[in-house]
């Protein structure tokens, strides 16, 4: 018999969990409580003006340790409640002397694509002292470098964006981490420009930038690079294989397949596993039967496990296609399907 209280089961009927108080959390905080309960920091979810001054009041006292757990745990928050919005304090905590501390506010204000906070980021993106949270910056303007692409950024929002990001790459004593995450981000961008820069940072570009310029192929969406990428499944450099099985995956090409398969012989493991999420991606009928006989045939627990995953996910791609087919017959309906008479 289970011991499981049923009166204990939420159901439809139950009221909703009340948040608590914006002003109790901040007390708690001031007590100098752990709040091992994080949960009750949802609280803190769309923070009233007077509380958010409290709450940066109290901030400097806090050590840099406290202050980015309270970051991380906003964080996994938000991600568990999409309905949670915390930005304000990641907004605020922007500048806060801790390196660490503002790469967690960088990725917490990531999801909020407004105009002014691309423009926030873009000025930091410059100025900012460590070369790690620049780079963090760059990473998540890389989705704004996405939203540009479907015309959803003003052109002066656009044109500010692309040049913050170029500048990076072209500034020859920017910190060779940032360099390769701004091009990164601006791969997904369809400026000739930034093409011919992805071109000429792979061509005679360092280590970094020849990984990043491999990356950046990827996220073109331009097929016209394909040749490369695979050329480059037999450089020397297991990083530069790795950067180039990912990036063909990521174009989506059926006839990447075939090379990607050769990959999985690769004498690196993590160049295999490459191969194997690129292979996924791609969920073509040629990638399905690789990554069948890889499960069947490997020895390799690592590798079985991604291959069955991506064998998922090829799956599931192969699902959708069939329900996006306009004249598909609904095989849980026998009147619609003859065969069923």
């Amino acid at each position: 018999m289970s011991d499981l209280d049923p009166a204990a089961i939420p159901t439809d009927e139950d009221p909703p969990e009340e948040l608590p108080s914006a002003d109790d959390v901040i007390t708690q905080l001031e007590s100098g409580d752990p709040t091992e309960d994080y949960s009750v920091l949802r609280g803190l979810s769309r923070i009233g003006d007077a509380q958010l001054a409290r709450l940066m009041g109290l901030w400097p006292s806090l050590e840099p340790e406290r202050r980015r757990e309270l970051l991380a745990k906003l964080d996994q928050l938000a991600s568990e409640h999409a309905l949670l919005d915390f930005h304000r304090i990641h907004l605020s905590a922007l500048h806060d002397p801790d390196t660490a501390t503002r790469i967690l506010a960088v990725r917490g204000i990531a999801i909020e694509e407004r105009p002014d906070y691309l423009q926030l980021l873009c000025a930091q993106l410059e100025s900012d002292d460590a070369a790690s949270v620049r780079a963090e910056i760059a990473d998540v303007l890389g989705k704004w470098v996405v939203s540009m692409e479907f015309g959803l950024l003003s052109d002066e929002d656009a044109e500010e964006l692309q040049v913050a990001l170029t500048a990076r790459v072209h500034d020859i004593e920017e910190d060779e981490e940032v360099r390769g995450r701004a091009l990164e981000a601006l791969g997904a961008c369809s400026d000739e420009t930034v093409g011919e820069l992805i071109g000429e940072s792979y061509e005679v570009g360092s280590h970094r930038l020849r990984v990043a310029a491999l990356r950046a192929m990827g996220r073109s969406a331009s097929e016209t690079w394909l040749q490369i990428l695979i050329f480059n499944f037999d450089d020397e450099d297991a990083d530069i294989r790795a950067a180039a099985a990912t990036a063909a995956g990521a174009l989506l090409v059926d006839e990447a397949a075939t090379p990607l398969g050769m990959l999985l012989d690769d004498s690196e493991l993590d160049v295999q596993l490459a191969a194997v999420e690129a292979l996924g991606e791609i969920a073509s009928d040629e990638s399905e039967r690789i990554l069948t006989r890889l499960v069947r045939e490997t020895t390799i627990a690592k590798l079985r496990t991604a291959a069955q995953d991506s064998l998922e996910q090829v799956k599931l791609a192969g699902v959708a296609m069939l329900d996006d087919e306009p004249n598909a017959p609904d095989f849980a309906d026998p009147e619609s399907d003859d065969s069923f008479e």
